[in-house]
């Protein structure tokens, strides 16, 4: 076959997405390897794969690794304290040293206990970078393995698991489930607001032409068409006005670990998260609320 005809060739097209997401995994364990010495990548203990390219799929939307680690050391508890008391997932820490901002690998911690579906180890401390890439490549393609089914997929995310990750949607769903929360889809307006204190949080924060001045125009608009005082409103991680601010609200996912402490520990009666601001199109958003039960603690804790 010449190089026109693998062009051409869909398997050949798809092989070569496989190789890809083969290629960044080699990035991350080679990494792993090189920095395992140094904090926090010196608690990793295990590192497994699962999912579609486990399976051999030819086109992965994602690689599926589980880092599994130790979280009992004085360091990390206190990196989890502070993290938490910011509105930050902790397990950044991992993920910066591991990919930075590349796409392409989603990962899950300490889940192997948990998993309800096939894992296979890729690497455990102590062991070098020849046996892990040994591993790695033994993971054969299989043109009849399809990508894996999108889990947790409700119909209140549908179009929206590209910058849904399954963790989130994962946390959600089980929170539905247990009956702790209610998660309602909306396609927010792009309108101007009249209301003096909204816009003038908003140009004290964003330009006008940024999609994130575009989502806060458009939850205030949402808001106030419901009759709600902008004051109670904490916007994207600051109040508007009050102190006591039982309607959230943020973007892109950046603040959502904090949900469970707004809506159960700081009488928060709705969270709208904006998934995707952007300065064009449709701005979809949840409404996620509490039903009043107790929520566990740690439930709504989301692993992104």
């Amino acid at each position: 076959m010449n190089i026109l005809d693998r062009a051409a060739d869909p398997v050949h097209h798809r092989l070569v997405e496989r190789e890809r997401a083969a290629a960044l995994t080699e990035e991350v364990l080679t990494r792993l390897i090189e920095l395992q010495q140094e904090w926090p990548l010196n608690l990793v203990t295990e590192v497994y794969v699962y999912g579609s390219f486990a399976r051999g799929a030819l086109q992965p939307a994602d690689v599926d690794l589980d880092i599994e680690y130790d979280q009992t050391g004085d360091r990390w508890i206190s990196t989890v304290i502070h993290a938490l008391s910011s509105g930050r997932n902790p397990q950044v820490e991992f993920k910066k040293p591991l990919v930075g901002r590349k796409r392409g690998i989603e990962f899950a911690f300490n889940n192997r206990a948990d998993a309800d579906y096939d894992m296979t180890l890729l690497w455990q401390r102590g062991e070098d970078l020849d046996t892990v890439l040994t591993r790695l490549r033994d993971i054969k393609a299989d043109p009849t393995a399809g990508r894996a089914p999108r889990d947790a997929m409700l119909p209140q995310f549908e179009g929206l698991d590209r910058w849904l990750p399954r963790p989130y949607r994962e946390t959600l769903s089980r929170a539905i489930t247990a009956e702790l929360i209610t998660v309602e889809r909306l396609v927010l307006p792009d309108t101007d607001i009249d209301h003096p204190l909204a816009r003038d949080h908003l140009e004290r924060r964003w330009n006008p032409d940024s999609p994130l001045h575009r989502a806060g125009r458009a939850v205030f608009a949402h808001l106030l068409a419901r009759g709600i005082d902008p004051a109670q409103v904490h916007l994207h991680g600051r109040d508007v006005q009050n102190s006591d601010t039982p309607y959230f609200a943020g973007f892109s996912l950046r603040y959502l670990t904090s949900m469970q402490d707004c809506l159960t520990e700081h009488g928060g009666t709705e969270w709208i998260e904006v998934i995707h601001p952007t300065t064009r199109g449709a701005l979809d958003a949840l409404r996620i609320s509490p039903t009043g039960k107790e929520t566990p603690r740690g439930l709504l804790w989301i692993d992104s």
